[in-house]
């Protein structure tokens, strides 16, 4: 029963990286425009990043196959994960996500002391430590071909920051991009995620995507641009009610990328993710890169699609986890690959000028610090002893844990399918056919191994 099964065990295929070309984000080697496709994901919230007992995010493989199996059905593309311990091993997690063509997009900050620019004390919190720490998570995840990319940084720039802020950001986007080019086999772009505080938004943007002197060149400004926006509350609200045309037309010039790096208003429940057909529709996707629903697991906030038991690790689907699969499968990504972006791929980088910045109290200040004492040594030679992160061989494609769907119906034989090698995972739907699985349903090992074994490129069906 499960010989083609195991015909995939412990081959590694890779996904093919992706890279920034002027605003959009590319395939490295098709030129394929990439959409994000995604969701925000750190099961267990906070408390999930917990150095002292060698546990974050991606350090417990039977987690990730778990959760990875539940995101291919989905159709997730790309994962954010929002803290991370850069001296674990990640290599079989990395991998499962991998083996199903979803890409990382990795906060390189973590809540704890001298782990985070902080936002009151920017000078005091930007020092050699800190950068070790922060190289350490390139060195980590430089090496797997489906990091995408790297956050200098999360909502530091709120009502709360000191004025300083913006330029040590820069700071930070500077030494992670001056580290890689020193210490990486390929460029990793580095950007910044900032929050939909919209007096505060044009501003942001303006600083982060400017070249200081016009050095088109310039290593502190952002590489990309994620919004944490929650303006399109439920199944009423609009292109125009929500903003969005807004958000269109502040970014219509931007020579970066930009996507919503969280999205997913929780005021009205169930959320039925209406939205989606705006992110990824025609008047989006000229400007946006798509985006990331926040969130994965049911945590404090109310924001989950699926709820994980603290017992076991067993997973009920919510029904937010149906609504969504719905919705994505409804896109037409052929179409999406294929859009060109707005035709600024060919545009100047704005020159640092005050002049960009309007918000009141913003800093207009673009002299960037040098790095702190010792900083320059580490990026020259890179850090000492690096945890140096590699794919490796995933042998076993089945989860382990309970899974049920919406209506509490136990999921079977739920696992991974390993895409062909270079393919990135796509929302599915079996289309012309008049019996589909419920939402929020799977389709078993068996059925995945008759795909397999007829050579087809199977899909999570809808």
């Amino acid at each position: 029963m499960f010989s083609a099964l195991a015909l995939f065990a412990g081959v590694t295929l890779a996904v093919q990286p992706v890279e920034v070309r002027g605003p959009a984000f590319v395939n490295s080697v098709t030129g394929a425009k990439f959409q994000i496709i995604g969701v925000d994901y750190q099961p267990g919230g906070q408390s999930a990043y917990d150095p002292a007992n060698q546990k974050d995010p991606l350090s417990d493989p039977d987690v990730c196959l778990r959760d990875a199996a539940l995101m291919q059905n989905l159709g997730l593309n790309t994962i954010r994960i929002y803290n991370l311990d850069p001296t674990l091993d990640h290599d079989l997690c990395v991998s499962i996500f991998n083996e199903v063509g979803i890409y990382l997009i990795l906060d390189v900050n973590a809540p704890m002391g001298g782990e985070s620019l902080d936002r009151t004390d920017p000078k005091g919190s930007y020092h050699v430590g800190y950068l070790e720490r922060i190289f350490g998570v390139v060195e980590a995840f430089k090496g797997y071909p489906n990091t995408l990319a790297f956050f200098g940084g999360n909502e530091v720039i709120n009502e709360d920051s000191v004025r300083e802020v913006p330029k040590y950001i820069r700071a930070v986007q500077r030494d992670l991009k001056n580290y890689i080019a020193k210490n990486s086999d390929r460029a990793i772009p580095v950007g910044y995620s900032a929050a939909d505080v919209r007096d505060l938004l044009s501003s942001t943007w303006e600083y982060f995507q400017c070249a200081i002197d016009g050095d088109q060149d310039d290593q502190s400004r952002s590489d990309f641009f994620g919004l944490n926006s929650y303006s399109w509350c439920g199944p009423t609200a609009t292109f125009e009610t929500a903003g969005y045309d807004d958000l269109v037309d502040q970014f219509r010039n931007t020579t970066v990328p930009v996507f919503l790096s969280e999205y997913g208003c929780n005021e009205v429940k169930p959320r039925v993710f209406n939205e989606v057909g705006a992110v990824y529709g025609p008047r989006m996707t000229q400007t946006f890169s798509g985006g990331l629903v926040y969130e994965y697991s049911q945590e404090e906030a109310d924001y989950g699609l699926v709820d994980i038991s603290d017992d076991d690790g067993s997973i009920k689907l919510r029904t937010d986890y149906d609504n969504l699969q719905e919705q994505f499968a409804k896109l037409d990504i052929a179409e999406l690959q294929s859009a060109e972006p707005a035709d600024t791929a060919d545009a100047t980088i704005p020159e640092c000028d005050s002049s960009l910045i309007t918000a009141s109290g913003f800093s207009s200040d673009f002299n960037v610090p040098p790095p702190p004492r010792g900083a320059q040594a580490l990026i020259d030679s890179g850090i000492d002893n690096p945890n140096q992160g590699k794919l490796v061989d995933v042998s076993d494609l089945r989860v382990k844990q309970t899974v049920q769907d919406s209506t509490g119906k136990v999921i079977p034989e739920l696992a991974i399918k390993p895409l062909p090698e270079d393919q990135n995972n796509v929302p599915s739907i079996v289309k012309g056919s008049e019996e589909k699985p419920a939402a929020g349903s799977m389709q078993s090992v068996p059925a995945m191994l008759l795909a397999l074994a007829a050579g087809t490129a199977f899909m999570w069906c809808m």
